[in-house]
């Protein structure tokens, strides 16, 4: 098994440096190989060291009452370097900085489209958009300014919990999140950005 181990930082830093390089097709295929190592040792250490008759299975919980998962996308977010926004004018600077930088990378209008289209309810992300609305120059250039890549799972909220409801689960179970309202269809929805 150690072969394997081997095999699997080897592919851990070939991934390393295709994101580096950003190098999608590298990328997708070293994640795909790290998954199958992974999923090999897994089997190979379960058929040595565990016995069927051990193995306990979980009763399937039933989905969370209220809200789900439904959708997870890739957006930019411009990393807030402070502990307090409500400290000092921490907040106008960066939110100054944060308008300058998606002027000079062109998507300012599509970030505006996108959080018009949405009420924020609350939060504790300041500068974020979809990556699927910048044009790959813009991208780049928001990159280069110091925006981070980020994976943001999408929660719908049931119709029937209200917004305090929601607040009080999202500021209990989430880290990094906006809780939002969908304008066009009023669906409550809540962005959670896993870094």
């Amino acid at each position: 098994m150690s072969y394997q181990i081997d095999d699997l930082k080897e592919a851990v830093n070939r991934l390393s440096d295709s994101l580096y390089k950003e190098d999608p097709e590298e990328v997708d295929m070293y994640v795909r190989m790290i998954k199958n190592i992974a999923t090999q040792i897994k089997n190979d250490y379960w058929s040595l060291h565990v016995n069927e008759a051990d193995i306990v299975i979980q009763p399937v919980q039933g989905k969370n009452n209220g809200y789900k998962t439904i959708n997870t996308l890739e957006f930019l977010y411009k990393p807030m370097y402070f502990q307090n926004i409500y400290e000092g004018n921490e907040i106008e600077f960066f939110s100054k900085e944060r308008t300058e930088e998606l002027n000079e990378s062109g998507v300012i209008e599509a970030h505006n489209d996108f959080w018009q289209a949405h009420e924020i309810i609350y939060g504790n992300v300041y500068g974020s958009l979809p990556i699927e609305l910048a044009s790959k120059e813009g991208i780049a250039t928001l990159l280069k300014c110091g925006w981070k890549k980020v994976s943001v799972d999408i929660v719908e909220f049931s119709v029937e919990m209200d917004i305090k409801a929601a607040r009080e689960l999202a500021e209990r179970k989430y880290r990094h999140y906006i809780l939002l309202k969908e304008l066009e269809t009023q669906t409550m929805l809540l962005l959670r950005y896993n870094f």
